[in-house]
């Protein structure tokens, strides 16, 4: 799709209801660093009052609006779980927020 980002793929088979942890950074939310970090602002996951940047695989998953990934958040732990059994070489997306897709004009 035009515009999107490289894209997370899956390199093994894998199951609904298997989660891959969002590593990250969490910031407060409209905090200093939240202002800091405005160059990652397309990439943060929502937490509760929190954001997370995250700084690994999570931030390559794409918006779809037949997702086959949902964010969940547990704790302080932020998860992308599956939804549906996936094959290898699948594309993993998730459907980002109303806010999300009108602040970056996503369909």
């Amino acid at each position: 799709m035009p515009g999107a980002g490289r894209g997370l793929f899956a390199r093994v088979r894998l199951k609904a209801g298997d989660r891959l942890e969002v590593i990250g950074v969490r910031v407060r939310r409209d905090s200093a660093s939240d202002r800091y970090t405005a160059f990652a602002d397309e990439y943060k996951f929502r937490a509760g009052d929190d954001l997370l940047i995250p700084c690994g695989i999570a931030a390559l998953a794409n918006h779809s609006s037949e997702p086959n990934l949902r964010k969940v958040v547990d704790g302080d732990a932020v998860f992308l779980e599956l939804l549906r059994d996936v094959d290898p070489g699948d594309e993993l997306c998730f459907a980002y927020s109303n806010y999300a897709r009108e602040r970056y004009s996503i369909a």
